[in-house]
C-alpha cells in the first residue's frame, strides 16, 4: 500500500510504520551523526521508545531500529525525551523514565514517576547500563511532570536542566548544578503550566533558552497553535537569571515543536524539530498507510540583531539538483528562492502561498486536514522554501522568520507566478537498514 502513498517524503526523516515525535539524543560523535527520535509502534502513539539512525553526512542514513526500550522499573511506562552530551571520550545520554502507578490518580500531581536516567557509550556500539541520577521524590515543589533533561556546560560547571510543571501548575525550568539542586527559573509573565523540551546553549556570545510552553494558546497575538515553541535570550547568564523576561516564537507554522540542537562536524549549532504539535485538532492522513509525523530538515542557528536566525543546513543544499525552468511542473521535492522583494504566488491543488504588498498569505484549505489558513504582515526581502511531498518549510528575510507546516495535496502539479525566481529539484536522502 505504501507504493500508492504520494505523501511519502524524500527529504524528511519519518517512520516506515508507527508514530514519531520529539528528536532526542542528537550528537556528532566519533565521526558520525547519532539521531534518535521518540517512537511508538502504534500509529496514533502509545508506549514510547527511542528510534535510532546514524549518518556520516545527514544524507545517507543507517536505520538501526528501535533502540532505547522502557524495560526497567524506572521507565516501565515510557522512555521519554532526552538529550546527548559529549563528556570526554564518551557520549552521555540523559532521558526521562516514565512510570504510571496503579490506582485512582490524576497522573499530574499524583501517581506518576518521572526519573532522570543516564547511560553512556564510547563507540556508539556498546552502551552502559541505565543509571537513575534523579528520582521522582527528589524534585523540589514539583508536580509529577518533570522531564526532558538537557546539559549545559559553563565555566567548568555542568548544569542539568529539566522542563517542569510545579505543584501550583506554573511552567518552569528546574536547574541542577553539578548534580545538586541549584534553582527554579520562572517567567515574569504568564507562560503556561508546563515547559516542555528545554534546550539551553551559548550561541554567538548569547545564552539562549529554547522551550515549548503549554497553556498559552491565543494568550498573545502570535500564539496560533495549541502549544507554542519559542526561545528566550538569557543575558544575565544561567547562574544569575531568576525570571525569563522575554519570549519569541521560533516558527510560525502549524507543525513545529520540541526542537533540539547539537554541534555538527563544522562546529555549527544545528536544530531539528518535530513537525507536528501534540493535541492539535488537525490530523495527518498518512495514518491510513500505517505511520505518522516526521522531523524537520536540519537547520543551522545563528544569533544576529537580537534574534535567532535559521538557515537551511548544507546537507540539504547538497541535494539541490537541476533547475526547474518551467513555471508549471510536477514536483514532490523542490526548492524555491526569490531575493528581489517582489510579489509571488505558488499554487498546488487547494494550497497557495502568496505574497503581495507586505502580506504573506498561506492557505492550505482542505489539504491541511484541519490546519487553518494564516496571514502575516511581513515585509519579505528574500525567501527560500523547501517543499517535500507533504510539507513545506519557509525561510524569509535571511532566516529571521520561518514557517513550517504539513499539507497533503492530491497532486503535486505546481504553478509559480513570479517575475524572477530560482527553482530546483531536490534529490532524496537515503535511509537503509544495517
Amino acid at each position: 500500500m505504501q507504493n500508492n502513498n504520494h505523501w511519502k517524503q524524500s527529504l524528511h526523516l519519518e517512520p516506515v510504520k508507527g508514530w514519531l515525535n520529539d528528536p532526542n539524543g542528537l550528537a556528532y560523535f566519533s565521526g558520525k551523526y547519532h539521531i534518535f527520535y521518540q517512537y511508538s509502534y502504534e500509529v496514533d502513539g502509545g508506549l514510547k521508545y527511542w528510534y535510532y539512525l546514524t549518518s556520516k553526512d545527514l544524507i545517507n542514513y543507517t536505520d538501526k531500529g528501535v533502540f532505547l526500550k522502557p524495560d526497567t522499573e524506572f521507565d516501565s511506562h515510557g522512555a521519554y525525551s532526552g538529550s546527548a552530551n559529549i563528556e570526554g571520550d564518551r557520549l552521555a545520554f540523559y532521558y526521562t523514565g516514565n512510570v504510571k502507578y496503579k490506582g485512582d490518580y490524576d497522573y499530574v500531581h499524583e501517581g506518576r514517576g518521572h526519573n532522570t536516567i543516564l547511560f553512556t557509550t564510547k563507540d556508539g556500539i556498546k552502551f552502559s547500563e541505565k543509571e537513575v541520577i534523579l528520582k521522582t521524590e527528589e524534585y523540589p515543589n514539583m508536580s509529577n511532570h518533570v522531564r526532558d533533561p538537557k546539559i549545559f556546560e559553563k565555566n567548568g560547571d555542568s548544569y542539568l536542566i529539566l522542563g517542569a510543571r510545579d505543584s501550583k501548575d506554573y511552567g518552569c525550568l528546574l536547574v541542577y548544578k553539578n548534580r545538586q539542586y541549584f534553582k527554579t527559573i520562572y517567567s515574569d509573565k504568564n507562560l503556561g503550566y508546563m515547559w516542555e523540551c528545554p534546550d539551553y546553549f551559548n550561541l554567538d556570545g548569547e545564552e539562549i533558552f529554547l522551550f515549548s510552553p503549554q497553556g498559552i494558546a491565543n494568550m498573545y497575538p502570535d500564539n496560533k497553535n495549541v502549544y507554542q515553541m519559542g526561545y528566550s535570550i538569557v543575558s544575565e547568564g544561567i547562574e544569575n537569571v531568576e525570571k525569563i523576561k522575554n519570549f519569541k516564537i521560533l516558527d510560525f507554522g502549524h507543525d513545529f515543536y520540541a526542537s533540539q540542537t547539537f554541534i555538527d562536524e563544522n562546529g555549527d549549532r544545528v536544530m531539528y524539530a518535530w513537525a507536528y504539535v501534540p493535541d492539535s485538532a488537525y490530523t495527518n492522513p498518512t495514518t491510513k498507510f500505517g505511520y505518522q509525523n516526521c522531523l524537520t530538515v536540519p537547520r543551522i542557528l545563528k544569533f544576529k540583531n537580537g534574534q535567532l536566525i535559521q538557515k537551511i543546513h548544507s546537507s540539504v543544499e547538497k541535494l539541490y539538483a537541476e533547475e526547474i525552468k518551467e513555471n508549471t511542473f510536477d514536483g514532490k521535492a523542490w526548492y524555491f528562492k526569490q531575493d528581489n522583494g517582489q510579489e509571488f504566488s505558488i499554487l498546488v491543488d487547494r494550497t497557495s502561498i502568496s505574497y503581495k504588498e507586505g502580506k504573506l498569505v498561506i492557505e492550505v484549505n482542505e489539504n491541511g486536514y484541519g490546519r487553518d489558513n494564516r496571514k502575516f504582515d511581513l515585509d519579505i526581502k528574500d525567501v527560500e522554501i523547501i517543499f517535500d511531498a507533504s510539507s513545506m518549510e519557509i525561510f524569509a528575510n535571511g532566516g529571521s522568520w520561518t514557517f513550517t507546516t504539513r499539507f497533503y495535496p492530491e497532486n503535486h502539479n505546481y504553478k509559480v507566478i513570479s517575475n524572477a525566481y530560482l527553482a530546483r529539484k531536490i534529490n532524496s536522502i537515503n535511509v537503509k537498514g544495517e
